[in-house]
């Protein structure tokens, strides 16, 4: 599966779908996938700017920084973050996640001299989103098949009447030496009017 993707971000990708698929459902799934890939494309276009595409800086900054609230509001953010970083570990870039102590909000800390990989990044991931997330539906659906079959006795029909004919045996053999609770006569009230 990764090597679809050239890098462990699509098997992360992946795996992460399927996991959330398996706890929430199919249809929050595709949700996430869908907001996931609708925060990657922002992304994208926020480092552009950052790169040089975009409005010119009199004063060249180092580093810059990626405001992550977008993928916060999205459930298992920590996964995500994996995603990412496996990305642009992929694509060789140096990055550091802070957390602003008054806001609590985290931002995504680059260079300004990998800001074009970072942007690719990105624009990767939100094009990989959509073809992650059928992969884990189909992977989900192969596996509740699987447990489906599973489930089903096997064993061939004349077996398992042999193995119920002997217990059925078994069980009247010990019914046999043990008794019956014995009941005496109930007394019933009648009465009238």
């Amino acid at each position: 599966m990764a090597s679809d993707y050239g890098d462990d971000a699509g098997e992360k990708m992946i795996e992460d779908f399927a996991r959330f698929g398996e706890r929430m459902g199919e249809r929050a799934m595709y949700d996430r996938a869908r907001r996931m890939r609708s925060a990657f494309e922002n992304a994208t276009a926020a480092t552009r700017g950052a790169a040089g595409e975009g409005d010119a800086r009199e004063k060249p900054a180092e580093w810059a920084k990626l405001d992550m609230a977008e993928f916060q509001e999205i459930e298992d953010y920590a996964g995500i973050k994996e995603i990412i970083e496996a990305k642009l570990r992929a694509h060789a870039v140096d990055s550091a996640w802070f957390v602003e102590p008054a806001t609590g909000r985290e931002h995504l800390l680059f260079r300004v001299a990998d800001a074009r990989e970072v942007w690719l990044s990105f624009d990767e991931l939100s094009r990989e989103t959509d073809a992650a997330c059928e992969r884990a539906a189909a992977e989900l659906a192969k596996r509740e098949a699987r447990e489906a079959a599973g489930a089903r006795d096997e064993r061939p029909l004349e077996a398992r009447a042999r193995q119920a004919r002997a217990a059925a045996s078994a069980l009247e053999a010990e019914g046999a030496t043990t008794r019956a609770p014995s009941r005496g006569p109930r007394m019933q009230e009648v009465r009238a009017r």
